[in-house]
Order: structure tokens, then sequence, then C-alpha cells
């Protein structure tokens, strides 16, 4: 892609539609996607019953990392759909297949009526759900940050992992609150339906918003020139751009096993080691996930000011670094005691913050032609590898070891990934204005 393909500068009004929009199509996503991981102690008995509960919330973590195997299928399927027919018509299909899968979760009978099919349709509704994650991350992604420039671009690319976040923050509040409302043993019956039912009307909002967007401007010019646009997106990204896909995979997998260590392992751990009940950790989880917001806002000025590699680097090795005396503060606290709490936000903080200049890379990785089909894809194998495994392995290196300290074990190595391969991502050029490429591009001369 040449220079002159390049966008105009879009007016603030334009960008901040896209990121209003994009912010809570994402919103409401990562709660339909990440609702469950709260609801875990209560529907593990109710869907894989067993007489270790470890056994059943070990199953039930399965299920969370069911999800992320058809994420990879789902940024295939969309990221062509977006290339082909645009970001808009795309991000509607995907919030309107997340939001009908988890109100559906929410109406399933439990094993006791129907026995085993009960868990095989609880897996294969986790399965639509990753399917529909697998193109809305990335495709929110391009979408906003094709509204940007060179001095935007990184607070843009901040605005999709926001909304992840708050989307992350809303699923255990609303479990809290419910859990304040309705007795424990009533949870345990009916009372878990209600925030997966809660669903249908955050879908609706968002459907209504995403109706009255326009694409983005990148992708109608583009679009507008047929010899740019690309007939067979998946081909061209393995052809020529594999090594970019190939990190885009790696560094994934590393920030997304940090973020979902904080926002899916550590509500457990918070429970087994630190001793909080369900609901109390729920809320704990959920003033992290708040407190972190702000870290990601202002990651994303870091970005525009000091770029995506430096940025990335130094809270991959925080991440490292914090983990360590975190879990252990919690442990030895019970969780709630002054430096359990201050651990445990200052992670969830780095845990969210993280992910900022990953998705500035992610999408920066690839020309407009292929960008949604490269970084849904990318991030969508992953996501399977670091998000849906990262939780499953983490308890489950606790579980054998007997050492609560296994699971950081495992963060300080993904970390390390991470920062080799972020080391090799250069910042020479945002997605919004691209640097020049060949007519045939070459992978190793692919922004990255």
């Amino acid at each position: 892609m040449s220079t002159a393909e390049a966008p105009a500068p879009q007016s603030h009004q334009s960008a901040r539609r896209a990121g209003t929009a994009g912010m809570l199509g994402t919103m409401i996503e990562a709660y339909d996607f990440a609702i469950y991981t709260y609801l875990v102690v209560f529907t593990a008995p109710l869907f894989f019953p067993a007489d270790n509960p470890a056994t059943g919330v070990l199953a039930a973590l399965l299920a969370l990392g069911a999800g992320f195997l058809a994420r990879p299928v789902g940024g295939l399927f969309f990221g062509r759909l977006g290339d082909r027919r645009g970001r808009r018509f795309t991000l509607i299909a995907t919030v309107v297949t997340m939001g009908t899968a988890t109100f559906v979760i929410g109406l399933l009978p439990t094993y006791a009526t129907i026995g085993v099919l009960a868990p095989v349709l609880l897996v294969l509704l986790r399965l639509v759900q990753g399917f529909s994650a697998g193109g809305e991350l990335m495709g929110s992604a391009t979408f906003v940050t094709e509204h940007g420039t060179r001095r935007n671009y990184g607070f843009l690319a901040s605005i999709t992992p926001l909304g992840n976040a708050l989307g992350a923050a809303l699923a255990p509040a609303v479990v809290g609150v419910v859990t304040l409302v309705i007795a424990d043993d009533v949870m345990g019956a009916w009372g878990w339906r209600i925030p997966l039912l809660l669903s249908l009307p955050l879908t609706v909002l968002v459907l209504v918003l995403r109706t009255r967007l326009d694409d983005s401007p990148e992708f109608k010019r583009n679009a507008a020139r047929e010899e740019t646009s690309s007939k067979t997106p998946v081909r061209d990204i393995v052809r020529q751009h594999p090594l970019a896909l190939g990190r885009v995979v790696v560094l994934a997998a590393s920030v997304l096993f940090i973020g979902y260590f904080a926002s899916a392992y550590l509500p457990i751990y918070l429970q087994t080691a630190g001793g909080l009940a369900p609901g109390e950790a729920a809320r704990f989880a959920s003033v992290g996930m708040l407190s972190a917001m702000p870290c990601m806002l202002l990651t994303g000025k870091l970005v525009d000011r000091w770029g995506r590699q430096r940025v990335q680097i130094v809270l991959l090795v925080l991440a490292a670094v914090v983990v360590f005396p975190m879990m252990s503060a919690v442990g030895a606290e019970g969780g709630a005691g002054a430096l359990g709490v201050i651990g445990f936000i200052a992670f969830v903080c780095i845990g969210g913050a993280v992910a900022v200049p990953a998705f500035a890379s992610f999408t920066a990785s690839f020309p407009t032609r292929v960008r949604y089909t490269g970084a849904a894809l990318g991030y969508g194998l992953g996501g399977a590898l670091g998000a849906g495994f990262g939780p499953y392995l983490s308890a489950l290196s606790a579980e054998v070891t007997g050492s609560r300290f296994a699971p950081a074990v495992l963060l300080l190595v993904v970390a390390a990934v991470g920062v080799a391969i972020a080391a090799t991502m250069r910042d020479t050029a945002t997605a919004a204005e691209p640097a020049p490429t060949p007519a045939v591009a070459d992978p190793d001369v692919t922004p990255a």
C-alpha cells in the first residue's frame, strides 16, 4: 500500500462516535464472555457434578477454555467478512451472536434435568461465544483505529481494551450485587441465571448504536479501489505476512495469559488462598478492573508519546515483577488486607494496561486490505493459547505442585516470551497511516 492511500485525518466527532460504539460493543462482549467465570462456583456443581469440588471447578475452567478454541475460527470467518463486507456490518453480526448465546446459557437446564446433555450444550454455547469474540475485539480495534492519526492512534487503540475492561468489571459487579440480594443457596438453585439473562437488554442497546454508524472512512476509500481490495484475505495473510501473523499470535498469547490471569484466575485465587466468599471476591475483582481503566487510558497516551514497543516491554516486565509479592500478600492477609488490596489492584492495572500497546501492534501489523483478517486471526490463535488455557493451567499447576506460586512461575515465563517478541515489533507505522510497502508485500518488511 502506498502512502497515497492513507486516509485524511478524521473529524473528532467521527472518531468519538466510532470509539463510543466500539467501546460499548466490546464491553457487552466482554461481559457476556466473562460472566461465566464469576458464576463457576455456582454452575460447576450443576453442570459438572463431581465428588471432588476442585475437579468440578477444573472441568468448568476447561469449558471456559473451549470458548477460546473457537476464537481463531471466528477470527477467520468474521475477519474475512469484515475485509470484504465492511467493519460495521460484521460488528453488528458479532454482538448479536454473542448476546444470543449468553441469553440461551441463562435458560439452559442443568445436569439433574437432562443429564450429560447439559454440559454438552454449555460447551457448545461457549464455543459460539468464542466464535463471536474472535471477530469482535479485533474488529472493534480495527474500526476505531481506522479513525485515527499518528497523534492519537495509541489513545484510540486503548478504547477497545478499555471496553473489554469495562465488561470485565461489569460482570463481577453484577454478580456481586446479585449475591448481596440473593442467598447463596438460591444463587446455586436459579439465581446464577440472572446475570446471564441481563445480556439481552444490553445487546439490544449496542445493536441500536452500531446500526446508526457508517463504516470507517479508510475501509470505504480502500473498498472503492477495486484493485487494492483483497478477494482472498486469509490466503494473502498466510503467504505475504507470515512473520507478522506469527508475532501477533505469540504476543497475543502472552498478553492474554496475563490479562486472564488477572480477570479469571485471581478471583478463584482470592477464594481459595484469600478465603473470600464468592460474592466478595467478585466485588473485589470489579473494583480492581475499574481501577485499571485510568491506567489503560494513560497507557494509550504513553504509546503516542514513547511508541508501542517501549511501553509494551516495560509493562510485561512490571507484570513479572509484581505477581510474586501480590500473590504472597493476598494469601497471607486473607485477601482483603491492605497489602493484598494494593498488590491485587496494581497487578490488575498492569494486566489491563499491557493490552493497550499490544492492540495497537495487532492492527498496525497489517495493511488495510487484510487488516481485520490478520489481526483477528492472530489474536484468536493467541487467545486460544494464552487466555483459553491460561486460567486452567494456572489452577492445575497449583493443584499438582501444591504451591500457590506455581501460577506465578508460569506467568514469569510467558512475560519473558512476550518481551522477546515485542522487541522485534518495530514502531514503523500505525494502522491509520501505514508506512510504504511494496506492491507485493514482503513478510520481512511488514509494519509490525
